[in-house]
């Protein structure tokens, strides 16, 4: 994404309205063809709603450890993908979290397009 977005938890992304572009960090614990559930760096879920196949865009979440950018959904808890990165199949989801706590504790230091 070409403009700051908010890195949010489960927690975090309940404070948000609907259709904001946020960031998720979090352990991949399903995957289905339409959606997969993470568990964001708080320990809580978020579902992620998958983009569809198109020949230019397609969710491509296949390590353990992934980072979705997408858009707040009406419910709390979910997100609709806009893109996504793999992490790997290791990070420290407690050393996230706090990333996520400090950067909306200091909004100067990390801005978020807002």
């Amino acid at each position: 994404m070409d403009r700051p977005t908010p890195r949010v938890n489960a927690a975090k992304l309940a404070e948000y309205q609907t259709g904001k572009v946020v960031r998720v960090i979090g352990k991949v614990l399903s995957l289905e063809t339409e959606q997969a559930l993470l568990e964001a760096a708080d320990g809580g879920q978020v579902v992620v709603k998958l983009m569809k196949a198109t020949p230019r865009k397609d969710s491509n979440l296949s390590d353990t450890f992934v980072e979705v950018i997408g858009k707040k959904g009406s419910d709390d808890g979910v997100v609709t993908e806009l893109s996504s990165q793999n992490l790997g199949e290791s990070i420290d989801l407690e050393l996230a979290n706090k990333v996520v706590e400090l950067t909306h504790a200091y909004p100067d230091v990390f801005p978020t397009g807002e």
